[in-house]
């Protein structure tokens, strides 16, 4: 990760916003998409799913569609994420990268991704953690 910070602000009506905000490069976001597709793909291929299940794929689909929307070549990109979907997105390349751990064969198409995803694990827990004490105890900036 090139920088995570978190943001506490107040909306229009004075309540507290907490927001993690990462700056990820191209390739990252790009590995980010790549497993987020793939973590659903093997999440959902069930013949029946609960309605908090479909609550979660439609997360985890706007998620990947939004790390799948181009940037600019050889741009970073700014992610902002409500704690909650910040989790939903550490725990998503968590999975995808346990299933690789403890799969036999790993797919060649799987290889950078797996690569980029392990790499940005402990500082998007690290974030995670962050958001999450920000969340239950806000301190807004003056402003």
């Amino acid at each position: 990760m090139l920088r995570g910070r978190i943001d506490i602000s107040r909306d229009l009506d004075g309540a507290v916003v907490v927001l993690a905000c990462i700056d990820l490069s191209d390739e990252q976001v790009r590995a980010s998409a790549h497993a987020v597709q793939a973590y659903v793909g093997e999440r959902f291929r069930v013949p029946a799913i609960s309605g908090d299940e479909v609550v979660e794929l439609r997360d985890l689909t706007g998620l990947a569609d939004e790390l799948g929307e181009p940037a600019p070549e050889g741009a970073s990109r700014t992610l902002v994420f409500s704690p909650a979907r910040l989790n939903l997105y550490r725990e998503s390349l968590a999975s995808f990268v346990d299933s690789r751990d403890e799969a036999e064969w790993l797919r060649e198409e799987d290889r950078e991704a797996l690569a980029q995803a392990r790499e940005l694990l402990p500082a998007l827990g690290h974030l995670s953690e962050e958001a999450l004490r920000a969340a239950l105890s806000p301190a807004p900036h003056p402003g």
